[in-house]
């Protein structure tokens, strides 16, 4: 779309400038400037751009059906092209969530009241929410993939990321009842806290707002329970960090759990991606930087590349996800579930990196014909 009222305006200008010339007149620059002043008032300006909305608006259902039905062309191609490890992905996300179905309905942590309504230990509550958390989000990172938007992707795998250390803090303490109790109250109770933090900040703090009111009170409370200091981040888990003298980072979650360096690195690239540092600006993993290879400048939507990084960070994640919670209760059937979900992750991990081959190799012969 290319607009041409700044060129009307200057031709317009030139016009002026040369019928003066014409006339033997000289038109001097407060003249003009004059001229210019009492033509373009700000109702001139109002007005063309409301009837440029009006014509915008009146014609834009066409070129948005054809712009619908170029990403569902493309989305099919992605999902034809990248077949077999988005279908195993798929695959591996529903066998997790009939784990945790199944889980759920024979639960001895569960107590069923009426039809309607049930209690959760705590301790189940969380840790199911977490696990939930972990699918839902698996499901979300597939929908990118599938649609082209790698960037994206690794976006929502850096909160699986951090979701799974959390979660894998807590299956670390089952074995310690009392800390584990501790570490989910303060989890549970920090919610109250970053609440309280939102709605102040939004500025939702009128009297008249009697949750807000009764959510002040309950921050009162949890602070004068653990202190001035439960405000920061992360300070729900200071029972397994009493030794560390300053504040909690998410970094010292990780080294906790010790993950892997390769996944801390891709956890970093993530960050980059989110907050438009300049490394995210500039870099993208939808595009090829290879010599002889280069991809468009600039693109402004989805693309076939880079699909296998967050990919196969996803699926370890949610891998290492349910396999830690069924470790935490041994038997012959979970045994089995590991060894299944095993398999389909290493299958999974080797077509993602078949398909990024075959397509690099494709781009390379067609760059060789040109």
């Amino acid at each position: 779309m290319n607009l041409t009222f700044e060129q009307l305006f200057n031709k317009a200008v030139e016009n002026i400038s040369e019928q003066y010339e014409r006339e033997g007149k000289k038109l001097s620059e407060d003249i003009l400037l004059q001229a210019i002043e009492n033509s373009l008032d700000e109702d001139l300006f109002d007005n063309i751009a409301e009837g440029f909305y009006q014509i915008l608006k009146d014609n834009m259902y066409e070129p948005l059906e054809s712009e619908r039905l170029l990403h569902c062309e493309f989305r099919s191609r992605i999902k034809q092209r990248w077949l077999k490890p988005l279908a195993l992905f798929n695959g591996f996300i529903i066998i997790t969530e009939e784990i945790c179905a199944n889980d759920i309905n024979k639960s001895k942590e569960i107590k069923i009241l009426d039809e309607n309504t049930s209690e959760h230990t705590l301790k189940y509550y969380t840790i199911m929410k977490l696990l939930a958390k972990q699918i839902i989000l698996a499901k979300e990172i597939i929908y990118l993939l599938e649609g082209g938007f790698a960037d994206a992707a690794l976006s929502r795998w850096r909160t699986a990321h951090e979701s799974k250390i959390i979660l894998l803090l807590f299956l670390k303490c089952s074995d310690d009842e009392r800390i584990l109790k501790e570490l989910l109250t303060r989890f549970n109770d920090a919610s109250i806290i970053e609440e309280y933090k939102e709605l102040r900040n939004y500025g939702k703090t009128t009297p008249e707002n009697t949750y807000y009111n009764d959510l002040k009170i309950n921050y009162h409370k949890v602070l004068k329970k653990y202190g001035d200091k439960f405000r920061w981040d992360y300070e729900w888990a200071r029972p397994i960090f009493s030794n560390l003298k300053r504040r909690i980072y998410f970094k010292d979650l990780e080294n906790h759990i010790r993950v892997h360096e390769e996944t801390t690195s891709f956890y970093q690239k993530a960050n980059y991606q989110i907050h438009s540092s300049p490394l995210g600006t500039f870099a993208s993993l939808g595009t090829i930087d290879m010599e002889g290879m280069e991809s468009p400048a600039y693109i402004f939507g989805p693309s076939n590349l880079g699909l296998r990084i967050p990919g196969q960070l996803e699926i370890f994640t949610l891998y290492e996800t349910i396999v830690t919670y069924l470790n935490t209760d041994p038997s012959i059937d979970n045994l089995i579930y590991i060894k299944t979900l095993g398999k389909f992750m290493n299958e999974i991990f080797e077509e993602f990196e078949k398909v990024e081959e075959e397509i690099i190799n494709d781009e390379l012969s067609l760059r060789e014909e040109r």
